[in-house]
């Protein structure tokens, strides 16, 4: 039988009943009821299977709304929480729960956004209407009911929703409510990119504190989102909520695919799975010293491995906040990016408390948001009066992300990506006077749109480079600073592809697929040495310290040793075979 994936699937019922594949992460429900905390925030990046999570909770928790309701125990069969103990088995449709899910609340208007809540809260408070309808209620909490049921509620109304409803259903069943809200902040992102943040996190304020401060009817409850939205936004005075970010360990297993999960789905797909290449483009993250892989990337490649590796993550964001973070003026990181997409690492101060609304301002906030939304991962984090981390890219897929925001930015200075295209061609192929020629053009028309912030004038022309030179991504390696030979060269581009391997030739090699380069780069003083000899100095260097090892050992022929001298925004190179 073929693998049946659970693709845009996000019902756990739905899943299992259809014979999809499931990655078991049952054991969530078994450390959500040993744990001695009553109410969890988890955030994740999208796509980390937060919402198929919580629906597999809400089915091994909910008791049947209706009497008589269906038995779904077949659901769980085989799954690890079945036979966890007695004391999770108990809690098996035992507890009313309250679901809401806010993942499609992407509204450009506030008035559209508040409809949007308002109606999801409405279709929990009908669903749960044979409970509380026949039970004695205070007046004023019949009233907020029937508001909420009618579409009606005031602001009001909507603070006291969840306490409200949490009260009436334990008291129409005995038992303390589970509640489970899934992507709580997606709305608040809306607010901040269409400019409705402050009437957002209003709303979110009121609505969590009513429903989670001091809750005397809460057995559990998890929030799940992105981000941590700070403190005194959203949680101010919630002591009672637990947060367990990427850098935790508790709650660190259940979202994303480890080792031998995947292990176990590229065996059941058969031998046409490439191992290998799922590990470099979809693996790298960490969270809580436990190794993950994307799951949405990782199905989707499973599903169509016939169409190779493809950003599939990537091309399922919208990249509204990142281009207002990374390509807006004054940010002083696109060279540490840069370093990064070389491969590199950046040691940051990060916090898990977002401060969404001056994101984009400098801080570590735009560190943070970058490793808690997917796009670096962190390694060595040592937490004392501030949390510092050493951040890097975690994956090939994530770097074609970055590729396209340098793409961006040196759009928005030369207006096309066709000179860098030509540029790289440029490079590859030895043709000196077009090289000179083009990055000439860029530096003039670019560099001062690409914000260095105060970086030794060596540094400034590097990470420029490679911010120009990972357009490559596809056919070759870019990095920086890495030793080869005696020495470490400025920049380095090597062929992906193995010695020998080579295209079909049906399909036949990309030019320049082959070829490598490597760059020394100088800051002439003219009051004090020629062009000619920074030139031969720069040369000179790349043989003396043998820094064309790394292209040749990578199957690089030919590879093209360049010595690039800058003054300002003046430049001149000089090319020879390696």
């Amino acid at each position: 039988m073929a693998l049946r994936l659970p693709l845009g699937t996000s019902d756990f019922a739905q899943l299992r009943r259809d014979g999809d594949h499931y990655v078991d992460k049952s054991g969530l429900a078994v450390e959500l009821i040993r744990t001695s905390s009553r109410v969890v925030l988890l955030p994740r990046p999208r796509r980390f299977g937060k919402t198929l999570n919580l629906s597999m909770l809400r089915y091994w928790f909910e008791r049947p709304v209706e009497p008589g309701g269906t038995d779904i125990a077949g659901l769980f069969a085989g799954l690890d929480v079945t036979t966890a103990g007695e004391d999770v088995a108990a809690r098996f449709q035992r507890h009313p729960v309250i679901f809401l899910t806010f993942k499609d609340v992407k509204n450009k208007t506030w008035e559209t956004c508040r409809a949007n809540v308002v109606a999801l809260l409405r279709s929990e408070v009908l669903r749960h209407r044979p409970t509380w309808s026949a039970v004695a209620l205070a007046d004023d909490d019949r009233q907020v009911l029937e508001a909420l049921a009618s579409g009606t509620a005031t602001d009001s109304a909507l603070q006291s929703a969840l306490r409200v409803l949490c009260r009436a259903i334990a008291l129409g069943t005995g038992e303390d409510a589970v509640l489970l809200i899934d992507e709580y902040d997606t709305p608040i992102h809306s607010g901040w990119i269409h400019g409705y943040y402050d009437e957002v996190i209003e709303l979110f304020r009121n609505l969590l504190s009513g429903g989670l401060k001091d809750n005397p009817h809460i057995y559990r409850g998890v929030l799940t989102g992105i981000l941590r939205v700070a403190k005194e936004s959203i949680f101010s005075g919630l002591n009672n909520v637990s947060v367990h970010t990427m850098l935790s360990g508790p709650f660190s297993r259940w979202f994303g695919f480890t080792d031998a999960e995947v292990d176990e789905l590229c065996r059941l797909a058969g031998p046409e799975a490439d191992r290998e290449g799922i590990r470099e483009w979809y693996n790298g993250y960490l969270m809580g010293g436990h190794v993950v892989y994307n799951p949405w990337s990782v199905l989707s490649y499973l599903a169509a491995m016939s169409d190779g590796f493809k950003p599939y993550w990537i091309n399922t964001a919208s990249d509204e906040i990142l281009r207002r973070l990374l390509i807006g003026a004054g940010l002083g990181i696109q060279a540490e990016l840069a370093a990064l997409v070389a491969g590199g690492e950046l040691v940051e101060q990060v916090s898990e408390d977002i401060q969404l609304r001056d994101l984009g301002k400098g801080g570590s906030d735009v560190w943070s948001f970058l490793l808690f939304s997917g796009y670096l991962k962190a390694t060595d984090v040592r937490i004392g009066d501030r949390t510092v981390a050493t951040l890097k890219i975690p994956n090939r897929e994530v770097v074609l992300a970055y590729r396209a925001m340098f793409l961006r930015w040196f759009e928005a200075g030369v207006g096309t990506g066709r000179e860098v295209d030509a540029l790289c061609r440029s490079l590859l192929s030895g043709d000196e006077i077009g090289f000179e020629g083009r990055l000439q053009r860029l530096v003039v028309n670019s560099l001062s749109y690409f914000d260095v912030g105060g970086r030794t004038p060596e540094a400034v022309y590097q990470a420029f480079l490679v911010g120009l030179l990972v357009q490559l991504d596809a056919t070759h390696i870019v990095d920086a600073n890495r030793e080869a030979g005696f020495g470490r060269y400025d920049v380095c581009v090597r062929p992906r592809l193995p010695a020998g391997a080579g295209l079909s030739p049906a399909v036949g090699a990309a030019p320049g697929s082959r070829a490598g380069a490597v760059l020394e780069l100088k800051v002439v003083d003219p009051n004090r040495e020629t062009w000619e000899a920074a030139l031969d100095s720069a040369m000179r260097q790349i043989h003396d310290r043998a820094y064309a090892a790394a292209a040749r050992e990578a199957g690089a022929d030919p590879v093209w040793l360049w010595a690039a001298v800058f003054d300002g925004k003046r430049v001149r190179v000089k090319v020879e075979p390696g």
